[in-house]
């Protein structure tokens, strides 16, 4: 059994391995590069804005999925070319996060679209409704923050992940390619 929870602390490890373990096949060549996508896609949000993020727990507490969150897109940005970008850098080549920024740069020209979400589950717990729960949770806090929608900044067309967001009611407002689209949700 599964529930929602706000995250803590001491979750930012186990967050850091969901996100290497949920990552793509070719994200995984080297220690060096899954480190670097940890960097990317999880530190910014469990260093800076933690109070944004939801985490789903097995019955023993652990994390097995979570949803994060940036609600300062200036924060993020300025934050992921300093900060990130430097400890990118050191663990491999600037290319990966040069690619990130200019989704990031997309992203950012959007002025009514400035909050973004990031969602990763285990495999042995996805199919269970807790993606749903996770943005359940993330869109009642954003809701009560006066936050009226939430974006994901890119996803594959041909993924799981943009079946799921378009059930859930995400819609397309940009494209970083044929494949890849931003998406946004409407908070009600």
């Amino acid at each position: 059994m599964y529930s929602i929870r706000k995250y803590i602390p001491s979750d930012k490890e186990q967050l850091r391995y969901i996100c290497k373990e949920t990552t793509g096949e070719e994200n995984k060549k080297s220690d060096a590069l899954l480190d670097s996508i940890a960097v990317i896609f999880n530190d910014y949000f469990t260093e800076n804005e933690p109070e944004n993020i939801f985490v789903a727990v097995n019955d023993k507490n652990i994390p097995v999925g979570y949803v994060i969150c940036s609600t300062d897109i200036s924060l993020f940005r300025k934050k992921m070319l300093t900060v990130y970008r430097k400890r990118v850098q050191k663990l491999y080549p600037a290319s990966l996060f040069m690619h990130f920024a200019s989704v990031i740069a997309v992203f950012i020209t959007k002025k009514d679209y400035r909050t973004h979400l990031h969602i990763d589950i285990l495999p042995e717990a996805q199919r269970q409704g807790l993606g749903t729960r996770l943005i359940d949770a993330l869109t009642e806090h954003l809701k009560e923050k006066g936050i009226k929608n939430v974006s994901v900044l890119t996803v594959s067309k041909r993924s799981m992940g943009y079946k799921f967001y378009k059930k859930y009611g995400f819609r397309k407002i940009g494209s970083i390619s044929s494949d890849r689209v931003t998406l946004t949700y409407d908070i009600k």
